[in-house]
């Protein structure tokens, strides 16, 4: 799947309703997890890894977030390992529009984003 094909903004609006309902758990994805979830509804073109997820998991975080002022959704996508996300993560946090300052953690998103989407 490629950012230009029909299937491409479906997934990412699929991606992001599941990232808000497990935000509501108040417990991290992993990325596997994520990829599972997204193939039981019809998007199996998303591997946990690299390509695709990489740019999908970014316009998650900017879907109803243009000014990239929000906490960033996917702070809750996490690798199964090591149960922190991505260091891409880390270098998009720190890009814009998002601009986390330098004293900023993904675990400071992590929450920030556990007490924004337990609230709805």
């Amino acid at each position: 799947m490629r950012r230009k094909d029909p299937e491409y903004q479906p997934a990412v609006e699929a991606a992001a309703a599941i990232l808000r309902r497990q935000a509501r758990r108040g417990k991290p994805l992993t990325y596997g997890d994520l990829s599972a979830e997204l193939a039981k509804q019809g998007f199996d073109s998303v591997p946990p890894h690299r390509g695709v997820m990489t740019y999908l998991l970014e316009d998650v975080c900017l879907h109803g977030n243009e000014d990239g002022r929000a906490p960033m959704l996917s702070a809750i996508v996490v690798n199964k390992a090591s149960r922190r996300p991505s260091e891409q993560f880390s270098v998009l946090a720190r890009s814009a529009p998002f601009s986390r300052p330098a004293d900023w953690t993904w675990q400071d998103e992590q929450r920030d984003v556990f007490a924004r989407y337990g609230e709805e």
